[in-house]
């Protein structure tokens, strides 16, 4: 087994082991899976960020959300793209650790659909009929919130799940939430930007790499703006991990492959990745989330033209699409943002 540090861009082999003291994953079994370990590969921070290397497809995979459309839209006028499955599988390190890709998503209610013309009607106009406010405090106010994710968000405020995306890859849908809470409230978002090739992050035939992005807005005038953070902990597909900095936040803009890596041309079950454990309180108000990056905010041709969002632009005022530095390779991205009262 040999280690990588990672720190301020210089690379040091160093024999290393996985810290006693590392944080464990979420306790939802599938989120256990995913606590890190020293694997083949350990990339390490500056300050001790730990991150496991993978090699290779996934096994062991089951439906993430919708197994398959069933409205026979999706080859109409609507705008529809062909369904991809959002699988979730299990990599396994050198050592055997079991890491869940990508990402530990979790069972919930869905979010009422605006646009989905894959288990739904195309645009639904009775969305607002439809909804359900999810109560996480009663003496809270009432909020109606707009999100699109490229592909698969779950959103939660002041640490309660409050809906996930009932389409985890293709076709795009676009979705509305309700829920009561108080301020001050934090929104936390988990981003998948899914692949269908799963555990390398390469979709369809071609083995390309795509891309991930959200945007939500709050009836309280709240949304996604730079002021968000955000961090990565699935990076793929890779031809060589140590070119993920790590100071001062996980970076992977400065991989050259990030166009097309030459695991994808030459063999894709070569491809590597590189996880890092999810905090099991990530979602919590008191969760200190100070040493994430700020979040980048991204124009929306550089992430979506699909209807779902180009139709439905007025819901999302002036909310911005968010990611990471690398909308490309950073493929499970957490993000977070506490508002302290309505924006103005």
């Amino acid at each position: 087994m040999r280690a990588v540090l990672v720190a301020f861009g210089m690379t040091l082999g160093l024999a290393a082991m996985w810290s006693a003291g590392c944080t464990v994953a979420p306790p939802p079994p599938e989120a256990e899976e995913q606590a890190g370990g020293a694997g083949d590969v350990a990339a390490v921070t500056d300050a001790g960020d730990v991150g496991t290397v993978t090699t290779g497809f996934a096994s062991d995979l089951t439906p993430g959300a919708a197994p398959g459309c069933t409205s026979g839209l999706v080859q109409a006028a609507q705008g529809g793209n062909n369904f991809n499955a959002s699988d979730v599988g299990f990599v396994t390190s050198e050592d055997g650790q079991r890491i869940a890709v990508p990402g530990p998503v979790h069972d919930g209610p869905f979010a009422v659909d605006v646009f989905n013309n894959c288990t739904g009607p195309g645009d639904n106009a009775d969305y607002l009929s439809q909804l359900e406010t999810v109560v996480i405090d009663e003496d809270g106010v009432e909020i109606t919130g707009f999100i699109f994710g490229d592909n698969y968000f779950e959103l939660y405020v002041n640490g309660q799940f409050v809906g996930r995306d009932p389409i985890g890859m293709t076709p795009f849908n676009s979705n509305v939430v309700r829920f009561r809470a108080s301020y001050p409230m934090t929104y936390a978002v988990m981003g998948v930007d899914w692949g269908t090739h799963v555990g390398v992050g390469l979709e369809y035939d071609s083995f390309n790499v795509g891309d991930g992005g959200f945007i939500a807005y709050f009836s309280d005038g709240n949304g996604t703006h730079g002021d968000w953070r955000a961090e990565t902990f699935y990076i793929a597909p890779l031809d060589d991990p140590s070119c993920v900095r790590t100071a001062g936040g996980r970076d992977s803009s400065f991989c050259i492959q990030a166009t097309r890596p030459a695991c994808a041309e030459n063999d894709p079950s070569s491809c590597q990745a590189l996880h890092f454990p999810v905090p099991p309180d990530w979602t919590a108000p008191e969760f200190n989330d100070s040493h994430w990056p700020q979040a980048i905010v991204w124009p929306p041709e550089r992430v979506t033209g699909q209807r779902a969002y180009t139709g439905y632009t007025e819901l999302f005022s002036n909310a911005e699409f968010l990611w990471t530095r690398n909308i490309r390779l950073d493929n499970l991205v957490l993000g977070r943002y506490t508002a302290t009262g309505p924006r103005q």
